[in-house]
């Protein structure tokens, strides 16, 4: 008898420690899915960078190859990956680069019929703003 009025007393606190216990850990999940998503978008906008240099550095030496005497930019992208004017294979460019943040083409930034170069169609905030190699410091102003 007197057994089970110590049980009668003690009823509830198995189930308030569950359900605290299932807030905890609810909230831990959601720490650790906005850290993970923080970290995809930064590997996102290294990758962004990676390409984006890619594709400068292939313009570059597009330009660079003389063409019947004179230098000229390429008129479009699939141009670094299999130059038109040549008559053997040469690339410039091992394949065509997708934006890793919209995962979408890029958009092309063009002088009358040029390629001058590419930019991500994002219109996100960066989470980068600092730390660019000497060539990209104009990044460091960039809103999207």
């Amino acid at each position: 008898m007197r057994c089970e009025k110590r049980l009668q007393g003690q009823t509830g606190y198995t189930y308030l420690f569950l359900i605290v216990s299932i807030v905890l850990i609810g909230l831990a999940v959601s720490v650790v899915a906005r850290s993970w998503k923080t970290e995809i978008k930064r590997e996102k906008e290294a990758e962004l960078l990676f390409r984006g240099d890619q594709i400068r550095q292939a313009i570059g030496l597009y330009y660079l190859t003389p063409r019947a005497g004179f230098n000229a930019y390429p008129k479009k992208l699939e141009d670094l990956v299999r130059d038109p004017s040549s008559s053997a294979t040469r690339r410039y460019l091992r394949k065509l680069y997708k934006d890793p943040i919209t995962n979408d083409d890029f958009e092309l930034v063009k002088e009358g019929d040029a390629l001058k170069g590419v930019r991500s169609k994002s219109t996100d905030t960066p989470m980068k703003d600092g730390n660019f190699p000497p060539v990209y410091q104009q990044f460091a102003l960039a809103q999207s």
